[in-house]
């Protein structure tokens, strides 16, 4: 590009509602690029971020270093894929849909177990029965336990917007490449969470995004950076190499950005040791933004 990434990106500006775009006028373009590279930013949504309604500690570091990644190697990389984390307020994950024998809703980070429900600790206000369903399917199945989130990334909300310099960088990116940026939205399933971007934690139906998937197969690289490491990014970095393998592809490599995904606070040894398992079974490398170059 013919244009400093300060012009694009304002460190002081990280997180701040300003809606004010690069001036690109003589932004030149180079759409094409043949090493099949793409990147996957994951919820890099500003509740996430170290001011918004469920932070992640040097989240701000985080999106400055992916945006740096995209812009060195803007010639080298096919597609952009963004996920967005997007909700109302009434889903089985907020502090809404849960009540306790006392009137009282659970406040955030409260674990909602199936044995909790059946000896009357927490009750679900909304459709009782797909609830109970989904945690016994949940711990059936051996995924993270409920978790109750303070509300975030309602839809239409800034919280759930991209993070405005990150969304200047990828505005530059797609006139530069003449092609555009892939949003993938989840987590609207009022019955389910969705960490990763294949698919839900457990659902009675298959709801896999097979189309997602198929347009992953189309690149021999994958880079992967985001909110947050312990659970957005690690959920989204295990569906993908699981699904590969049971479709047998083999041609792919993904790359984790290290210094591009921080952990919620409190799981940062589990999460490391979940990775570096996945790291020596699956193609998968750890690395950093000064360490990867295309």
């Amino acid at each position: 590009m013919n244009i400093l990434f300060e012009e694009l990106f304002d460190v002081d500006l990280i997180g701040k509602a300003t809606t004010k775009k690069p001036n690109l006028k003589n932004l030149n373009s180079n759409p094409t690029s043949n090493k099949e590279l793409a990147v996957i930013g994951i919820d890099f949504q500003n509740d996430f971020l170290e001011e918004g309604n469920l932070a992640v500690a040097d989240s701000y570091q985080d999106v400055r270093n992916f945006a740096k990644f995209i812009y060195e190697n803007v010639d080298a990389i096919d597609d952009v894929f963004m996920s967005l984390d997007i909700h109302q307020p009434k889903q089985i994950f907020h502090p809404a849909w849960w009540v306790n024998n006392k009137g009282q809703y659970p406040e955030p980070f409260t674990v909602i177990t199936y044995q909790d429900v059946l000896e009357g600790k927490w009750a679900p206000i909304f459709q009782e029965q797909e609830s109970l369903e989904y945690l016994r399917g949940l711990e059936a199945t051996g995924k993270k336990s409920l978790i109750i989130w303070g509300f975030h990334c309602l839809q239409g909300t800034f919280g759930a917007a991209i993070e405005t310099q990150l969304s200047n960088l990828l505005f530059a990116y797609s006139l530069y490449k003449e092609k555009d940026v892939h949003y993938v939205t989840k987590g609207l399933n009022p019955i389910s969470e969705m960490y990763g971007i294949i698919k839900p934690e457990y659902s009675k139906t298959d709801l896999t995004d097979k189309n997602l998937l198929s347009q992953l197969q189309n690149y021999k690289t994958i880079v992967i950076g985001g909110e947050a490491k312990s659970h957005c990014v690690l959920e989204t970095i295990k569906q993908i190499v699981e699904e590969f393998e049971m479709i047998n592809h083999k041609d792919y490599l993904i790359y984790v950005l290290e210094d591009c995904t921080s952990s919620i606070t409190g799981f940062e040894e589990v999460t490391d040791d979940e990775y570096k398992k996945l790291a020596s079974k699956y193609p998968i490398i750890l690395t950093t933004i000064k360490e990867l170059k295309f």
